[in-house]
């Protein structure tokens, strides 16, 4: 009698050192939980070292073990941004408008009910269906109730994974680069959402390769409005025809946002100006390519005080760059053009926040899938562990880069974006070079997930 144990060929044998890097991977997330639930139900916090209660600090007993490690855990209290759309929702169920200004409720725009805020900046469909939905449970519960959610996302990302059937030794790798991902602790800390569209663009590269043209776009469609970061990615979408996909876009931005903004007005003002605010984005949480060119900037030219046209300079250069590229007039490789979307983001917004490095997950995950090479490993290196925060942090200054000499600040704020960088152009390279494989790799694709591996894995 045979036997019903699943066997491995050699080939798909993980070997000590991969299943070693799995378990190493696997209890350092364990250790993000256990982190986070060592800190109380519900925290009280000091003021901050501004004096301001509404961005308050966590008192030191009261911080988890991975907290020292992070500006944004060390320095910002425990769902910060998760209160904002909280409070945002909270406000829609009474009546109040949801743009109530950044940290701290203007006077007369409602009651504030959670500890403290940072300002909603969204489009109102996220605060009149997600804000409305968290805001029905109490503060604390409704913040540990999307911490389970965010874990789940998580689960579910690396359960997708193992439904392509891969082989075990590839599954164990894409996931140890899920498991062990710094940045995904600050995500839980501050009660962020960046997961759920990690989850739809990993959704989107792995529809794409299943030829589910009408669940990508739909994935699509439900990124932008969880989060307008995936906006930018539209030339893809016209590139590729996907007329039927903008125009249901178009119409449900502007059919979900329309009528709040004409009925406040105000609203519009304060959501446009959060993105057209001229300052430069400093500070040792602030891990864009904007922050990295000023730091750059200061050190050559220390007699510039304004550096804000080189900045803006590069973001519309890298944007004519990736949109020539990808409207070429000829065949392009969707997962690398994608890929290639996704860090423009980070080269070219002038807020980006080290929380946000979870959304490059995706990236590297279909990378590996379609086109191992080492180098996405050395990248997605860089971008999973922790910045030098903790060993240049001065618990009573409160601007730190004043302390800091060029050289740090430069070296610290190019440690992850310049790997950013270098993924973008290689994205870049192999979405025109690999435009030939387009096909063969949807192909390839197909009989992988009858025989359990790719060819070249």
């Amino acid at each position: 009698m045979q036997s019903s144990k699943k066997s491995y060929s050699p080939e798909q044998t993980p070997g000590s050192g991969v299943f070693l890097l799995f378990i190493c991977a696997l209890c350092i997330h364990v250790s993000f939980i256990a982190s986070l639930l060592s800190e109380p139900f519900a925290l009280k916090h000091n003021i901050h070292l501004d004096g301001t209660t509404t961005h308050p600090t966590e008192k030191e007993n009261m911080k988890g073990f991975w907290d020292v490690f992070f500006h944004d855990t060390d320095r910002v209290p425990r769902g910060l941004d998760y209160f904002s759309i909280y409070q945002a929702g909270y406000n829609f169920r009474h009546g109040d408008p949801i743009y109530y200004g950044v940290r701290q409720v203007d006077p007369g725009k409602g009651v504030q009910v959670v500890p403290y805020l940072s300002g909603f900046r969204y489009l109102p469909v996220y605060a009149y269906i997600f804000g409305v939905l968290i805001s029905l449970l109490p503060v604390w519960t409704s913040y540990w109730f999307w911490i389970l959610c965010i874990e789940c996302l998580l689960i579910m990302n690396i359960y997708l994974i193992r439904l392509l059937k891969l082989n075990l030794r590839t599954y164990l790798l894409v996931s140890s680069l899920w498991l062990f991902y710094t940045p995904y602790y600050i995500e839980i800390h501050i009660g962020q959402q960046s997961m759920v569209t990690v989850t739809l663009l990993h959704l989107i590269g792995i529809f794409h390769l299943k030829n589910r043209s009408g669940l990508r776009d739909t994935c699509f469609i439900g990124s932008v409005l969880w989060k307008l970061n995936t906006l930018l990615h539209l030339p893809l979408y016209l590139k590729f025809k996907r007329w039927k996909t903008i125009v249901w876009l178009i119409g449900f931005i502007c059919g979900l946002s329309v009528p709040y903004f004409l009925a406040y007005p105000d609203g519009f003002l304060e959501f446009k100006g959060y993105f057209h605010q001229v300052l430069v984005p400093t500070g040792p949480n602030s891990m864009g390519m904007w922050t990295f060119i000023d730091a750059v900037s200061k050190s050559l030219f220390p007699n510039v005080s304004d550096n804000r046209g080189i900045m803006y300079a590069w973001s519309l250069s890298i944007l004519i760059i990736s949109s020539l590229i990808t409207l070429l007039p000829k065949r392009i490789n969707f997962i690398h053009a994608l890929c290639m979307w996704i860090c423009v983001y980070f080269l070219t917004y002038q807020y980006v926040w080290e929380h946000h490095y979870v959304m490059l997950l995706p990236v590297f995950s279909l990378l590996v899938l379609i086109k191992p090479a080492p180098i996405w490993f050395v990248l997605w290196f860089f971008c999973a562990i922790p910045t030098p925060y903790y060993f240049f942090n001065e618990p009573a200054v409160k601007f730190l880069e004043s302390l800091w000499a060029p050289i740090t600040n430069i070296s610290y704020h190019g440690i992850k974006i310049i790997p950013v960088l270098v993924l973008y152009i290689l994205s870049a390279i192999n979405t025109v070079r690999c435009s030939s494989e387009e096909t063969a790799s949807q192909a390839n694709f197909k009989s992988f997930l009858k025989t359990g591996k790719f060819s070249h894995l």
